[in-house]
């Protein structure tokens, strides 16, 4: 493996509510880096950072992983940890050596009380945040509901940088506020 020097080294940590899709998300960085030839699911025990049996079992996160991929010249560790409340001392020591951290919220749900909880641990050690709004492609998604809950829960310094064209089934069009232009993605991923 390639050796970097500490400047090139970026630790972002993947936080957010149980179920969210931090652990789908580790994968799908790890797939379309090209580091796995295909996706595991958290439902059939097969993605890279759900590495313990226990894990395998619940279907859910319980230890915070790292893993780890190469951009630009650095070395990017990508750290999942668990969602559940009751597992927040997996998420302090991920906090603790975070560049950026990446808090995604549930489309369905919106804003829960474990995001407000990450919130607080994100604000006591001072990192930036990035807001990921995810499983837009469920029926009941709702995009601007869930951002106005974040602003109102984590302040008007949320803004909106993509914006989905559609949501629920179908979902696949984005639209980028900051280039003013729409990507369309194919059903499996990859590059729009």
């Amino acid at each position: 493996m390639k050796v970097f020097d500490a400047k090139h080294i970026k630790n972002i940590v993947l936080l957010g509510s149980h179920g969210c899709g931090k652990t789908t998300l580790a994968e799908t960085m790890l797939f379309e880096a090209g580091l796995i030839n295909r996706r595991g699911r958290v439902e059939e025990g097969n993605t890279v950072s759900d590495f313990h049996p226990i894990e395998h079992e619940r279907g859910s996160s319980v230890h915070l992983s790292c893993l780890h991929t190469e951009w630009r010249n650095y070395k990017i560790n990508i750290i999942d940890t668990p969602g559940l409340d009751d597992l927040v001392g997996e998420t302090i020591p991920a906090l603790r050596v975070a560049d950026t951290c990446v808090l995604l919220l549930n489309a369905h749900h919106g804003v829960e009380v474990g995001s407000d909880l990450i919130w607080g641990r994100m604000q006591h050690y001072d990192r930036p945040v990035i807001i990921g709004v995810n499983q837009l492609d469920h029926p009941h998604a709702d995009f601007d509901s869930t951002v106005a809950q974040a602003k109102d829960h984590f302040g008007g310094a949320v803004t909106v940088m993509q914006y989905p064209v559609e949501q629920g089934e179908g979902f696949h069009r984005i639209i980028d506020l900051l280039k003013m232009r729409m990507y369309v993605f194919k059903d499996d991923g990859g590059k729009p």
